[in-house]
């Protein structure tokens, strides 16, 4: 990234210095006795859980492990998976996090490009040895970690996770804030997953910005079920939390009937993720007939496109649903506050975060007026490093600091932006560009249309054909042609009503939610 965008950034209070380390030692003495994590019965105060960490990141360095070193875990959301997670920044080292879903395939592309000098996991979960999982994917790749970590349980040859916080507590703070700190992986909707290098300084740009947007303080409460592997839940069960003081409630699977109890029961301020969650949230609501569910701080949500209509009935219901847009390699490049108008909050995705920087381009590159539809390019102080395969760091980035997210839409004067859709994911019919995410939009305000993803589908004359895959409605059973009709009743040009339906129990999705529409484009094309 150009330095004079780095001098910017610092100057105008968009990035910090701080790192995880110094976050950590100054919540156990400020926050010592408030609430930090809960799970189940099992409730943690700061004072307690940064303990943990502390003597986590003690018994990793006892072991030689610190900073450039990696840690890869996959564990699910338990408390001690934040013990884990803040242990492996008090001891200066590298976080890599693996959902719980992830099995033999992506273990061993996780493990043969980070080569991790520990691995963690769960002795098992959901009735999957995970133990044997990473142990295979070691071997598989020819890696040898120098240690094995197990929560819940034993393995041989592995240090039992009691043991590994047995020692006295320590923070490495003096690491270098632009080095490597978090290697995510990308939720791979439209392809393989990706290995994204996070510095403690980018990290921390998010939760720096939102506690003043979104005015996050410790007497906010997140809820969630998400992986906290996964960069919805990094950013809310740990970067938030970790630099607001506030707390967070964790479960190890999602139920929308569940989670309504849980954000009562705990007095949840806010939650966030994908428009799934949000539309399964209401379903819940009225089959308890219930109206209404309060959230005093609001609900991001984000990761996928939003139909207006369920986020306009989420803010009936009083979720305060607060649509961004932004991806693992730059989270939340647009927001919407519980202060903005309605219209902005259930009507786009947000407006550009202060510091970020957002360019809409044509397919050669030139630059795309005002309100026109193109391909963002973003920048801004919580932006990626780069990729772990270089490779990947060329295609996707320039020398300006630009990267080509691969999501389209479009942007207004007022400073909102509005994606709609993957650039992979355009409808070519004829040359004519057309929208999924429009047609979506349209279709779940049938009564009887519970979710629908939009893709292209092979045409023999035009080259390429919406094609909407359709979720209804409990005691529903609308036809392609009722559809049909009410998709010209609501006025979209007859091209771009579908002429190819498949309706479906459920729709193929990554770790977060997200739709995976390049499987149902797969399929279609076979």
């Amino acid at each position: 990234m150009p330095e004079d965008l780095r001098r910017h950034y610092r100057t105008h209070g968009y990035q910090a210095d701080v790192v995880p380390a110094a976050l950590m030692a100054r919540n156990q003495r400020e926050f010592a006795a408030l609430p930090a994590v809960i799970e189940g019965d099992v409730e943690l105060t700061w004072r307690e859980l940064m303990d943990l960490a502390g003597r986590f990141g003690t018994c990793l360095r006892a072991q030689g492990i610190g900073p450039g070193d990696v840690v890869m875990w996959q564990l699910p959301n338990w408390w001690e998976s934040l013990v884990v997670a803040y242990g492996i920044w008090a001891a200066g080292a590298i976080s890599s996090p693996v959902v719980p879903i992830y099995r033999e395939f992506e273990l061993r592309q996780v493990a043969e490009a980070v080569q991790p000098a520990c691995v963690v996991a769960p002795r098992s979960f959901r009735d999957v040895d995970h133990v044997a999982l990473v142990d295979d994917a070691c071997k598989a790749v020819g890696w040898e970690p120098a240690v094995r970590i197990v929560l819940r349980g034993v393995a041989p040859e592995w240090l039992g996770f009691d043991d590994a916080v047995s020692g006295a507590p320590e923070f490495l703070e003096g690491v270098d804030p632009d080095a490597p700190a978090l290697i995510g992986w990308t939720s791979g909707t439209t392809s393989g997953a990706k290995g994204v290098v996070h510095s403690a300084r980018s990290f921390i740009a998010s939760p720096l910005r939102s506690a003043r947007s979104f005015s996050y303080g410790w007497d906010d409460r997140s809820y969630m079920p998400a992986p906290v592997a996964h960069a919805t839940g990094l950013l809310s069960a740990l970067a938030v939390p970790l630099y607001s003081g506030c707390s967070v409630v964790l479960r190890d699977r999602w139920d929308a009937a569940l989670a309504i109890d849980d954000i009562e029961r705990f007095d949840v301020t806010f939650s966030a993720g994908a428009a799934v969650f949000m539309q399964e949230l209401l379903s819940a609501l009225a089959a308890r007939g219930q109206d209404r569910l309060p959230l005093s701080t609001g609900y991001p949500c984000g990761g996928s496109t939003i139909p207006t209509a369920l986020a306009e009935a989420a803010d009936d219901a009083g979720m305060q649903p607060c649509r961004s847009w932004g991806m693992t390699e730059c989270p939340a490049v647009t927001q919407s506050g519980r202060f903005e108008p309605r219209a902005v909050r259930t009507g786009t995705d947000g407006r550009i975060a202060p510091g970020c920087e957002v360019r809409v381009v044509d397919t050669d590159g030139s630059q795309v007026p005002v309100g026109g539809v193109g391909e963002f390019l973003v920048r801004g102080p919580q932006r990626t490093l780069g990729y772990l395969d270089p490779r990947h760091t060329a295609e996707s980035f320039d020398a300006e600091g630009w990267f080509r997210t691969g999501d389209v839409g479009f942007l207004t004067e007022e400073g909102t932006l509005t994606m709609t859709g993957r650039v992979k994911e355009i409808i070519n019919r004829g040359g004519e560009k057309i929208s999924g995410r429009e047609i979506e939009d349209a279709l779940v305000r049938h009564p009887g249309v519970a979710e629908a993803a939009v893709v292209p589908a092979p045409h023999p004359r035009l080259g390429e054909q919406p094609a909407a895959y359709v979720l209804t409605r409990p005691g529903h059973t609308p036809e392609s042609e009722e559809l049909s009709e009410f998709l010209r009743a609501a006025g979209l040009a007859p091209q771009k009503v579908p002429r190819v339906w498949r309706f479906v129990d459920e729709l193929p999705r990554t770790p977060s939610g997200k739709v995976k529409k390049y499987v149902l484009q797969a399929e279609l094309a076979e």
